[in-house]
């Protein structure tokens, strides 16, 4: 059933969506004519109540995108309605270029512009369709400019993501092709994080299509347990080195005295869920004028980034224990600037010189922790390193 409805959609729509665009562009003309002729806004209640429109829902080929496809998908697949939620498109006022199915877990989304989801893209000439994990394109327009930036954040989240999932036996990492020339279809493009193409010439029946999705359901829950609901924190749940890297630009915060409330872990249970914020790294950084904080001598290299000195954030509480506290401990006061030797030191040296460098920033760090409200004793931090 879902096989066929995806085969007529792919051999109609393009006779449809021609037909749909003339009767827009008629509408258009007698609806401009129109306002003209009375001297009416867009914004009078004569010209809302008199100009044409059309309901592209009402039209029985894009109502297979819109109704039809998604409905039963969503049955045979089984998803639970307080979890998920399936939509079609085809276009908002004006008809795209690239129509969709998504399906979106509800915690993370409800919507095709952000986060992160799973989503049937239609290529531009109907010769197929992809199942997609893929992600949002409005959300790094909105947060990146120029476009080019928000294309270049956007491929960059999708190439890190890569690398983090498992292999998905039956999808690719390889880059899909829409055939389409909005920037829309380029953002759905560089977004992909993996799919499995479906020919219009050869699709498979409807048990392998839900098999694929519930398979792709699967991975979209891995990804939600790495990333948390947020993909454009993915920079938070970096490994080491990339915070490392993060922590050498950011901004500079001028943050409010006493308790600083402690974000929400991701979605997850490695210890390393906890997401570190590179700006306040960054401002630990800068506040330590970029110098090493066991010794002011050690000199490394001048970062490209910043032209200061190279040196490395350690969270002197480490982040791993944030649940043994109600306030955030990623912030300046817990980050210690350190050369990469030093930081090393915290964790690979005897048990003698890590006990004498944690005994020191301790009696350093510890009353400007106390006015973040953040309390702790020796002893147990030392236990937090097995020392």
């Amino acid at each position: 059933m879902i096989s066929n409805l995806f085969n007529e959609f792919l051999r109609s729509w393009e006779i449809e969506k021609d037909a749909i665009h003339k009767v827009m562009d008629e509408n258009k003309i007698f609806n401009e004519k129109y306002r003209v002729e009375y001297n009416l806004s867009t914004k009078d209640k004569e010209y809302k109540k008199n100009k044409k429109s059309i309901q592209v829902s009402k039209n029985k080929i894009a109502s297979l995108i819109l109704n039809d496809i998604p409905s039963n998908i969503f049955g045979k697949a089984s998803l639970l309605e307080t979890e998920y939620k399936i939509q079609g498109s085809v276009g908002k006022g004006n008809i795209s270029e690239i129509p969709w199915i998504c399906i979106f877990d509800k915690e993370i989304t409800e919507s095709a512009e952000s986060g992160f989801y799973i989503v049937y893209l239609l290529k531009a000439d109907m010769s197929g369709f992809y199942l997609s994990l893929n992600q949002g394109w409005t959300q790094y327009e909105r947060n990146f400019k120029p476009k080019s930036i928000a294309m270049a954040e956007i491929e960059k989240s999708a190439l890190k993501l890569k690398k983090k999932l498992k292999t998905i036996s039956g999808f690719s990492f390889d880059p899909i092709d829409l055939k389409g020339s909005s920037s829309l279809a380029k953002g759905y493009e560089l977004g992909n994080i993996c799919s499995l193409y479906y020919d219009s010439n050869n699709l498979p029946n409807s048990s392998a299509l839900i098999n694929d999705l519930q398979k792709l359901i699967g991975t979209y829950r891995e990804l939600k347990a790495i990333v948390g609901i947020d993909i454009l924190d993915i920079d938070l749940v970096l490994d080491e080195e990339e915070f490392q890297v993060r922590s050498q630009t950011g901004k500079l915060r001028v943050l409010k005295p006493g308790k600083i409330a402690k974000k929400k872990k991701t979605i997850g249970s490695s210890s390393s869920s906890w997401r570190r914020d590179p700006d306040m790294a960054f401002l630990a950084l800068s506040n330590a004028n970029f110098l090493c904080e066991e010794n002011s001598t050690h000199k490394t290299f001048i970062s490209p980034i910043t032209s200061e000195q190279f040196v490395e954030a350690h969270h002197l509480i480490p982040m791993e224990f944030q649940v043994d506290f109600d306030p955030s401990i990623d912030i300046p006061e817990n980050i210690i600037s350190l050369c990469p030797n030093c930081h090393r030191a915290f964790h690979n040296s005897t048990n003698e010189l890590k006990s004498k460098l944690i005994k020191k920033f301790y009696s350093i760090r510890k009353d400007s922790l106390i006015k973040r409200e953040i309390f702790i004793r020796q002893e147990k931090l030392l236990g937090y390193y097995k020392t």
